[in-house]
């Protein structure tokens, strides 16, 4: 009884008409690279005004311009993970200028690390 359930719910669903092709569709046409997408992300969820945007475009831009050259010329992946640790300090201080206290504290819990205090420069060990 069991096996014949599944069968017969399996070619049910096997018969359905997928009704969100065109949605695929969309989304598969749409090329974004990472600091694009994380641009976008930011843009949506902090508010950003235009000059925050222009400003934190060119700051992604950096970051991953720097993290790639660090992925080709680290071998060893402690000081591979020291290099993307040193990124990200100085990525999260500019950030800290540029953003304001709300978008900061909204940023930082996007990026799941909201006990950081970027303010005085701390780092998280």
């Amino acid at each position: 009884m069991i096996i014949l359930g599944l069968t017969i719910s399996t070619t049910q669903a096997q018969r359905l008409k997928e009704t969100d092709d065109e949605l695929d569709k969309k989304v598969l046409a749409i090329s974004l690279s990472g600091p694009q997408m994380a641009i976008l992300e930011m843009k949506r969820e902090l508010n950003l005004s235009e000059e925050q945007l222009m400003q934190i475009e060119l700051l992604h831009e950096e970051r991953y311009q720097l993290m790639s050259e660090a992925e080709s010329k680290q071998d060893d992946p402690l000081q591979l993970q020291r290099a993307y640790r040193e990124i990200q300090v100085k990525h999260d201080k500019v950030m800290a200028g540029i953003l304001d206290e709300k978008q900061l504290k909204h940023f930082l819990e996007l990026e799941g690390r909201q006990h950081i205090n970027l303010l005085t420069g701390k780092e998280e060990e």
